[in-house]
């Protein structure tokens, strides 16, 4: 059974969504190690996931819904904030990022992304329970166990999302001679992730 889960996380982690996408992207922009520092942070959000369904959470958004949209509006509000911050902004590819921003920087930014999309959340609610395997064990000790086969699974794919990605360099070397496409680029990036989180209609995929 752990095996299918397994299976399972990494149909998830391969199809194309706003968490690998964002990893991608700036792993082009940036470098492997900025796109092995975000998927850190992604898969630190999935830690908070996992506490929260297995700490009873999901009584509380049965009886409490509205959670759920404030954490869409504010996680969404604030990808849409960075999106207006970069437009506004004046740096260039040239002078990079990583100059400008630590590690801990594009940490952050990945714990938020993960953390402020529900859909990850209802993922959990929705698989996680049909995945326990044995009715004498403590439920949280097994939703810790599928939540850390989700995040090896996840980390592994992500990691090799951000190796592979650093390896176009004619696009690299296209966004170093186009630096305000870059940056419209950027900020179209997490407009549309700040649109796609705060959004209702993806909710009712899962």
């Amino acid at each position: 059974m752990l095996w299918t889960f397994a299976l399972a996380c990494a149909l998830l982690a391969i199809t194309p969504g706003p968490d690998n996408i964002f990893v991608a992207t700036q792993s082009i922009a940036y470098g492997a190690r900025t796109g092995w520092m975000i998927t850190l942070g992604l898969l630190s959000g999935c830690i908070l996931h996992t506490s929260l369904l297995a700490f009873g959470f999901v009584t509380a958004v049965e009886r409490w819904p509205e959670l759920i949209t404030l954490i869409k509006v504010g996680g969404g509000g604030y990808l849409l904030y960075l999106a207006y911050t970069i437009a506004r902004s004046t740096v260039s590819f040239q002078q990079g990022a990583l100059q400008n921003h630590s590690m801990a920087w594009w940490y952050r930014k990945g714990v938020i992304l993960n953390a402020s999309n529900p859909k990850v959340f209802l993922f959990f609610v929705s698989l996680l329970p049909a995945f326990l395997w044995d009715a004498t064990y403590s439920k949280a000790f097994q939703f810790f166990v599928l939540g850390g086969i989700f995040i090896l699974v996840s980390a592994v794919i992500f990691g090799l999302i951000a190796l592979f990605a650093e390896r176009f360099s004619i696009l690299r070397q296209w966004l170093t001679e186009h630096p305000k496409t870059f940056k419209v680029i950027q900020s179209g990036i997490f407009a549309l992730l700040g649109a796609y989180v705060r959004s209702e209609e993806h909710t009712s995929e899962l």
